[in-house]
């Protein structure tokens, strides 16, 4: 398939997904997950990225992020790169770290950001690895929800501010019963952010988006982005 063009424009809220090279384990211990938001958080801030959510797990991690400036594939490469030279470092690794490019998914926040926001923060229950949100430390989830601090990066108040007007407390409260609502079982909604498709969005959200899309191939490719579901799956 050809390779297409990274939508830069500034503004836009992005699901972001990168995985270990053919899905080996990238976070091995403590000082691995550290090192990890130790980085993002530097890159956050020189890259002037918002991060709204969050969750590293074992081989992979997720973000949700809008950026301020036209520059999302360099902090995502600044991001990638640096981390896979110090990991490599540490655990005597030879080769890729990373599995290629990273996913980038552009999600329209009326009636899909909710369901990003609840898919990240149930990442780590869906793999078996705790059975509610809150016990995964390396997740925004703790903070957004009040338990845990900031690490210093996330902007829990603009996920907050999506549960509507009222006080801190109450609008915690809301977002934990949001996550939470769909511990017991997967949700539909799922298949997009697991899939390819590099706009998830009504028809005139993806319809403005696309104009400025700029592949490299021939333009029936263009509907394969937006359609074409990954046969691999994501978490």
């Amino acid at each position: 398939m050809a390779r297409y063009k990274r939508i830069r424009e500034p503004g836009l809220l992005h699901h972001v997904m990168s995985r270990g090279n053919g899905r080996m384990k990238i976070f091995l211990d403590d000082v691995d997950y550290r090192k990890f938001l130790y980085v993002l958080g530097d890159v956050l801030d020189l890259y002037d990225v918002d991060c709204w959510d969050a969750c590293v797990m074992p081989n992979h991690y997720h973000l949700a992020v809008m950026n301020r400036r036209p520059n999302l594939p360099e902090a995502m490469q600044h991001l990638n790169g640096e981390y896979a030279i110090w990991w490599n470092a540490r655990h005597a690794n030879v080769g890729h770290t990373f599995q290629g490019r990273y996913k980038d998914q552009i999600v329209q926040r009326e009636g899909y950001l909710l369901n990003l926001v609840r898919y990240i923060a149930l990442n780590p229950v869906r793999a078996g690895l705790v059975k509610s949100p809150e016990q995964w430390p390396w997740s925004a989830y703790p903070c957004t929800a009040g338990l845990a601090p900031n690490p210093g990066f996330v902007q829990a108040d603009r996920v907050l501010a999506l549960f509507g007007d009222a006080d801190a407390k109450a609008l915690r409260e809301r977002y934990v019963r949001h996550v939470c609502v769909a511990m017991g079982g997967d949700n539909s909604s799922y298949q997009g952010f697991r899939s390819r498709k590099q706009i998830l969005g009504d028809r005139e959200f993806k319809s403005r988006l696309l104009r400025g899309l700029a592949p490299q191939a021939a333009n029936s490719a263009m509907e394969t982005l937006v359609a074409l579901a990954d046969p691999a799956g994501y978490r």
